[in-house]
Order: structure tokens, then C-alpha cells, then sequence
């Protein structure tokens, strides 16, 4: 009888609904890899405005016919302890992140998925699968399984609203001149990230500035409308936002051309004041990470707050062996 029940509980738990519905795969405890920042920094020392507490190589696995690669989007669930990663191809990903005090010591894989279109359970595919920015609505509320996803597209422009277990909710009316293709540089410099602010609200940025923008700046989006003007360098990209409170900002910025050169990955805060159109923001500098200088970093293109003023930050390998899937944790210090 006792083996019956034993049985049971093991079968019930494998079915148990996911955080929308739906079977949730065997928990996988991935094989991952500590990775140092550099030959002069270990785990809790300081660089810049940030302490580094961690970072993994994670595996090129497959999981429900979708590869652990190309990640490029995270956001946290608080209420449910979940780390959600989003890739290249569409495929969004459930990671428990574990923890050896302070510091990231190993992640579990729980469940991936595939997104699918709007109003259809067929899969993205091609150019509408190239998702790119992620956060989350519902995370902190005290309440589990009634979070959602908002997750930006590159290529085909939009921005879109997720339940957990895929399935699409909702799309955002994009403001111009973001809702053109033709605004933008390229198919692939388009809506890399997203946030959401509880004032501001939607928030997103293209990947390069468009077309029209003022020389040497790019542009900040809120979608009910203001926007801010952003000191660009050339050859830089946004890769990522997450959205603090109070208007506060934290920009993902990076200068990278191929895998075999040099990347530069930035961390700066800004404020978003009330003056949007004409002043441009005073982005203040938290970290600067250079390849150059021994840090071992690689294409980084997701980002997400944890608790406090911890995160995380995922790199893009791009499908290719030269680089890697790397997750770092980090703590954001004020001075």
C-alpha cells in the first residue's frame, strides 16, 4: 500500500498543473560550470558599482524539442521562485536558480516550452520567433500562478503578453515611430528589450537607433507615449532594460561585433524625468566589463532583478561552439 501511494504522489506531481496549466517536465538539474569574471576577481568582490556573486556556463541541451541556447531575455517570479529565460527561436524556458548563501552555486531546469502565435497554438517560427526582451506582470503580488510575461520581438516588431505555460494573451499597440519596420536599421536592430514601470508602464528601446534619430543618440519608449533621448556611442547596443521603480531604469548596453573580437558590456541607471523630449538622460555608470581586460564574458542580452538590489544576466550564444551560455549574479551597490 505504502509503494501504491508512494507511486501515486510521484505520478500526481509529474501532472501537478504548471504555473497556467499544463504538465510540468521532470525537474533536470543541470550540468553547469562556476566561471570566473577574471584571474583578479573572485566570488563577492567588488567591480565598479556591482559585487559579483556568481556566474555559470550553463549546458547546449534540449528539452521538449527546444535548445537551452540562444537566450536573450529573464525575468523572475518572486511568488514562484521561477527564472523565466526566453530564446532566439521562441522557446521560453522555467529555471530554478540555487543558491550556496549569497552566491549562485547551480540552476534546475523545470519546463520548456515553445511560444506560440497569437490566437493559434501553432508554434512561432522564422522571423516571428526572434524574441528578445522579457519581464514579468504578477511576480511580487503575493500570489502564485497569476503572473504573465511581456516579451518584445525583433525582426517582426511587436510586443506581447504570455501566460507561463506559452500560450499568448494580448499585444501592446506599439506608439510611432517604433510600430514601422522601416524606422528601424534593420530587421535585427529592432525591439531587443523590454521592462515594465508601475508609472510609466510599458517601457522598450530598439537595439541601434532609428533611422531619424538625433546623431548620437537613441531613444527610450514608454508605449503611452513620452520618450527620452539616450547618449549612444557608435557601434553600441541596448541589449536589455530592467525598469527599478520610481522611474529608474537600468540599461544593459554593450558594444559587441563578432565572437572572435572584443565585447564591451556596460551597466548604467538613468532617471527618467519629466522633460522627455528635448534633454537628453544622464545615464550614470554602475560597471564597465571589457574582454580586453581579462574579463571573461561573452554576448550578454538578458537581464532581471532578483530581490533587493540583486540580479541576474544571461549572454546570447548565438548557436555557435566559440561561445557560451553564461549566467552571472550580481549585486548592484550605492555608493
Amino acid at each position: 500500500m505504502k509503494h501504491f501511494l508512494k507511486t501515486a504522489g510521484m505520478i500526481a506531481a509529474i501532472l501537478a498543473p504548471g504555473l497556467h496549466g499544463g504538465p510540468l517536465l521532470a525537474q533536470t538539474e543541470l550540468e553547469t560550470r562556476q566561471v570566473a569574471l577574471s584571474q583578479n576577481i573572485k566570488i563577492g568582490d567588488r567591480i565598479g558599482r556591482v559585487r559579483f556573486l556568481g556566474m555559470l556556463e550553463l549546458p547546449d541541451i534540449t528539452r521538449n524539442g527546444l535548445r537551452l541556447s540562444q537566450l536573450s531575455g529573464l525575468a523572475w517570479d518572486d511568488d514562484d521562485g521561477i527564472l523565466f529565460a526566453i530564446s532566439d527561436k521562441g522557446g521560453l524556458f522555467h529555471l530554478q536558480p540555487e543558491f550556496a548563501g549569497d552566491f549562485l552555486s547551480g540552476v534546475k531546469l523545470v519546463r520548456a516550452v515553445p511560444l506560440p502565435e497569437l490566437g493559434s497554438s501553432k508554434p512561432l517560427k522564422w522571423s516571428r520567433a526572434d524574441a528578445e526582451g522579457l519581464d514579468i506582470l504578477n511576480g511580487r503580488n503575493g500570489r502564485k500562478g497569476d503572473a504573465e510575461l511581456v516579451i518584445s520581438f525583433e525582426r517582426a516588431p511587436r510586443i506581447v503578453r504570455y501566460h507561463p505555460d506559452g500560450s499568448a494573451i494580448g499585444e501592446y499597440p506599439l506608439p510611432e515611430p517604433i510600430n514601422d519596420a522601416k524606422s528601424y536599421l534593420g530587421p535585427n536592430k529592432v525591439l531587443e528589450s523590454v521592462c515594465v514601470d508601475s508609472a510609466l508602464g510599458v517601457m522598450t528601446t530598439p537595439e541601434a537607433p532609428l533611422k531619424n534619430e538625433r546623431e548620437g543618440h537613441t531613444r527610450l519608449f514608454s508605449l503611452s507615449g513620452p520618450s527620452w533621448l539616450y547618449p549612444f556611442a557608435p557601434g553600441d547596443r541596448i541589449t536589455a532594460l530592467e525598469c527599478l521603480g520610481r522611474g529608474e531604469v537600468l540599461v544593459l548596453q554593450q558594444n559587441y561585433q563578432n565572437p572572435f573580437g572584443q565585447i564591451v558590456v556596460m551597466l548604467k541607471r538613468v532617471h527618467l524625468t519629466a522633460d522627455s523630449s528635448t534633454r537628453p538622460l544622464s545615464p550614470e555608470p554602475m560597471v564597465k566589463l571589457d574582454s580586453n581586460s581579462g574579463f571573461q564574458i561573452d554576448n550578454f542580452e538578458g537581464l532581471a532583478r532578483h530581490r533587493g538590489n540583486r540580479f541576474f544576466m544571461v549572454s546570447d550564444n548565438n548557436d555557435l561552439f566559440v561561445q557560451r551560455t553564461l549566467l552571472m549574479y550580481f549585486e548592484l551597490l550605492d555608493d
